[in-house]
């Protein structure tokens, strides 16, 4: 949980699968990707703060163009999410070839 401008934001850090056809996907095309199916899902997204407000994502390591592999990545939301939540309403809207993988 991080306060910010009044607002409290709730980081979750998940890994993703970034495989078959989306190896040819930018890193930038990736995020908007994942913007879309976040707004799609209903959970309750953290934006920006300023005057083009937009859903706020952080990748931890990037992944080349072609590649194979897996992407840390964190969501921001409002309300704290549990995983499975995220997983169930998030994995609907992802396409094939952008997989959520779960800690074990």
């Amino acid at each position: 949980m991080v306060k910010c401008m009044n607002i409290i934001k709730y980081p979750i850090e998940i890994t993703l699968l970034k495989d078959k056809e989306m190896i040819y996907y930018s890193q930038q095309d990736i995020f908007h990707i994942l913007e879309r199916a976040l707004r799609r899902s209903g959970l309750p997204l953290y934006f920006t703060q300023g005057f083009n407000p937009r859903v706020k994502i952080s990748f931890l390591d990037g992944l080349k163009l072609g590649i194979k592999g897996k992407i840390k990545t964190i969501f921001y939301f409002t309300e704290n999410v549990s995983l499975d939540k995220l997983k169930n309403y998030l994995d609907p809207q992802l396409p094939e070839g952008i997989n959520i993988l779960l800690p074990e």
